[in-house]
């Protein structure tokens, strides 16, 4: 890094006094003035946007603004600081005529323009990658023709977004039709959901339409070969990486954090690390220095600067060119070239204030994005504050610390701490006025988490890379990612625990502004006493090989220590899954085998479970049942069949079209080429280790009225310890059980149906006298499971009632010969 001292800020102004020779810019001025003057342009057309945004005038009205300041400047051509701050002005003008251009205008032939029609139908192509989330899929359509009684159809312009059911999964550049409810997008709780779309010219939004798919691959060949990209490395990340690691490194990577769980989520937002799982100018500050740190050993310091922009634009088209990651990439990629190769302390201020005028003059909505704001002030950070902060801190640490330890110290500082707080000191006043907290522990979490991000940056993508040229080989990556990505978690989810660590803070613009000025007065003073010192890595060429060695050493005895860590038991798991109002059963074997009995409603609530209980180096699963084809049972299961191995699906042998996630479900498992067979009474299943499974239900014959008792039913047998789990099984199912006269006795039953007071009946608790009952039931959840007369009922056998809205996921464990329980956090 080249760092501008404290000449940057008075060489803006340096010559812009007294008189010149009747030039705007005379060839008097230094380059380092003209430089400045540059930023001090974009400043105004930054300052134009915001203007323009609550003016409410004309581009007619803007441009006889610019016009009136520009007669000023040249009027005023010979006094340098008055024609140069009239040209700001104008930039301001110019700014405001751009942005007031841009507005939407909601006429006849636009969609917008039949917002609040209750039933609308019209045609258009999804414009982006679909949206993928647990429940529902969020699809950008670019709307064509909208049909009108008597008139037929008539061409439109504009975007439409567009929830719809998680299946099937429409793709880009789909043409479809719909049919729906047309509304203008509204405010969600305190999230002004209005304006985000807004911010993407979005201004109407259809719920759950009928939706008729007309034609596939009408979208840019060049763009639906890098979403395919995309798709494809999120794809891999997923086969290589348990969850929720695997999300986690989705988000990191690729910028899609919509497989981290709700919990998760929060406890990133409550310990203020959310900056590192959305991809920004922090990610990218971080891959450029890792980059730059591995070529500056061997290379020459533009060859340096070239290898990392290199490393940096493929790693942008890798994961798909999103716009938030070119943004990223470009402030990035700005910052290294500037500072490195054009040789001038002030360029890099220039560079970032060109780049952000060009982005915001193609879109001026570019101004209000998160993304772009976080990515520009991120950047204008580290180029402020970087190398005089690291070197303030090397002069106290001087003190006190002997030469030989300083090194080490300060490169664990610089690289990890000190170059993320000074991409922070802009972004914390920013954080605040989105997310209105503070977490109190945030500096502390950063210093624990971010030392792992350069190795989460590095090994995650290798993994991403080699996985997706030779899986085995991005497999081995993958567990050195893994490593990063699980103390990364681990440290998280601790410090999320720590109690009232994040204050509520209701900020007013007023307050932001002031923090800003705050920090704009603090960084001027100290831009006049910084004094420039040598560059920041030169000490890395003399500890390159020891700190290579003892780096991977730590490595291979953190996997092997991971490894051994994770290895079977010896005894029996079953782990009722915390999934909400729905069901999933994982079962361990004493030597490692693996089944899982239904997935849920939720794929990341699911995907995140597994990837806690199974073994990080598992991307196996020997069966999965899918007792029934009902939502809450199996939604969770499609994606399950690309992030792991599975050798068997059983299923209660229902044809496709008894509902789109069983069809998902059973196309996912032919594609993955998983045997699928059908449950038959009757039948034992041997899966080692002593483990037993009896299929008691259904015996080849299925109701047409309530496939709730098409349910599979199966008893697991391992030693003296019994499992019985019915699905959804409602009374009459159990009574064609009870009727075939089979061992029923169990230790553990899972209830059927979550508790429904139509399971799990007198007679049949008389049969199998459990000493546990397991209920897998929802918090709060609107049937109002479990019901009092099953709870009346189990009381009366004398078993113990465990559930998981009050437990969180429950897991029995036994040796064959005594069980234990326990509540898993």
């Amino acid at each position: 890094m080249e760092w501008a001292g404290p000449a940057v800020i008075p060489d803006a102004t340096h010559g812009l006094t007294g008189h010149g020779s009747g030039c705007l810019v005379s060839r008097t001025l230094g380059i380092d003035s003209v430089i400045m003057i540059v930023v001090f342009l974009a400043v105004g057309w930054f300052f134009g946007l915001w203007a323009s945004s609550i003016a409410g005038l004309s581009s007619a009205q803007w441009f006889l603004i610019t016009a009136a300041f520009s007669c000023v400047a040249f009027i005023r051509r010979r006094q340098r600081i008055e024609s140069v701050s009239c040209l700001v002005l104008c930039f301001a003008g110019l700014a405001g005529a751009r942005f007031a251009a841009a507005s939407p205008t909601f006429g006849p032939s636009t969609i917008a323009f039949f917002n609040g029609s209750r039933q609308t139908t019209f045609v258009g192509i999804v414009d982006a990658a679909p949206d993928i989330r647990d429940g529902t899929i969020f699809l950008r359509l670019r709307a064509e023709t909208v049909s009108l009684d008597q008139i037929g159809e008539i061409p439109v312009t504009g975007m439409v977004m567009v929830q719809t059911h998680r299946f099937p999964v429409i793709p880009y550049g789909s043409r479809v039709e719909l049919n729906g409810s047309l509304e203008a997008p509204e405010a969600i709780d305190d999230f002004d959901y209005e304006a985000y779309l807004a911010r993407q010219n979005i201004f109407s939004q259809m719920k759950f339409p009928e939706i008729t798919v007309l034609a596939t691959g009408k979208g840019h060949p060049l763009r639906a070969a890098l979403i395919d990209l995309r798709a494809r490395t999120h794809l891999t990340i997923d086969r290589l990486i348990p969850e929720p690691q695997a999300a986690l490194l989705a988000g990191i990577l690729l910028g899609d954090d919509s497989g981290l769980s709700s919990d998760l989520s929060e406890a990133f937002q409550e310990t203020g690390l959310t900056h590192i799982i959305a991809i920004s100018g922090f990610n990218i500050a971080i891959f450029m220095g890792v980059l730059l740190r591995l070529g500056d050993p061997f290379l020459s310091r533009r060859g340096a600067a070239y290898f990392a922009v290199s490393g940096v634009a493929l790693y942008t088209v890798l994961v798909g060119a999103e716009a938030s990651v070119v943004r990223a990439a470009v402030m990035g990629a700005i910052y290294v070239f500037s500072s490195r190769m054009l040789g001038r302390p002030t360029f890099p201020f220039a560079s970032l204030a060109v780049a952000g005028f060009i982005m915001t003059l193609i879109d001026p909505m570019v101004f209000w994005d998160v993304g772009f704001q976080l990515s520009f002030a991120a950047t204008l950070g580290l180029m402020l504050y970087a190398e005089p902060l690291t070197h303030w801190v090397q002069r106290q640490l001087e003190r006190g610390l002997d030469k030989n330890l300083l090194r080490p110290v300060m490169t664990l500082l610089s690289d990890a701490v000190l170059v993320t707080i000074s991409a922070q000191i802009l972004t914390i006043p920013l954080m605040i006025a989105y997310f209105k907290e503070s977490s109190l522990i945030s500096l502390v979490a950063n210093a624990f988490v971010l030392p792992a991000q350069p190795g989460v940056m590095i090994w995650g993508g290798l993994t991403a890379l080699i996985g997706a040229i030779f899986a085995p080989l991005g497999k081995l990556t993958g567990y050195v990612a893994w490593l990063f990505l699980a103390y990364t978690t681990e440290m998280v989810e601790m410090f999320a625990g720590i109690q009232d660590a994040v204050v509520p803070i209701n900020s007013q613009t007023w307050a932001i502004l002031a923090a800003y000025g705050l920090i704009g007065g603090l960084t001027w003073l100290g831009l006049l006493h910084y004094e420039k010192r040598t560059a920041l890595w030169v000490w890395l060429r003399q500890r390159l090989d020891s700190r290579v060695v003892l780096s991977s050493a730590a490595l291979i005895f953190a996997l092997v220590a991971a490894w051994a860590l994770t290895q079977p038991d010896g005894r029996l798991h079953v782990l009722f899954l915390d999934v909400g109002q729905g069901d999933a059963v994982f079962i361990q074997t004493p030597s490692g085998r693996q089944i899982l009995v239904d997935g849920g409603y939720y794929p990341s609530v699911l995907n995140e479970k597994l990837g806690r209980e199974m073994p990080f180096w598992d991307r196996d699963i020997d069966i999965i049942f899918a007792t029934h084809a009902d939502a809450d049972h199996i939604s969770g299961l499609p994606d399950l069949f690309q992030r792991y191995q599975v050798a068997r699906l059983v299923t209660n042998g229902e044809d496709r079209g008894v509902s789109e996630i069983y069809d998902a479900m059973i196309t996912a498992a032919e594609t993955s080429r998983t045997i699928i067979r059908p449950a038959v009474a009757g039948e034992q299943i041997t899966v080692g280790d002593g483990v037993i499974l009896e299929m008691l239900h259904p015996n080849g014959q299925l109701f047409d009225d309530n496939r709730n008792n098409n349910s599979i039913c199966l008893r697991l047998t391992y030693g003296e310890f019994s499992l019985l789990l019915t699905g959804d099984a409602e009374e009459k199912a159990e009574q064609l059980i009870l009727a075939e006269r089979q061992p029923l006795s169990a230790t553990v039953l899972k209830a059927g149906h979550h508790g429904s007071k139509s399971s799990s009946t007198v007679p049949f608790l008389e049969a199998v006298q459990p000493q546990i009952v397991v209920i897998s039931v929802g918090e709060s959840n609107r049937y109002s499971h479990p019901s009092p007369e099953l709870l009346q009922r189990v009381s009366a056998v004398g078993a113990e009632v465990l559930r998981t809205d009050e437990l969180g996921t429950i897991e029995v464990i036994s040796d064959g010969q005594q069980i234990w329980w326990q509540a898993v956090p």
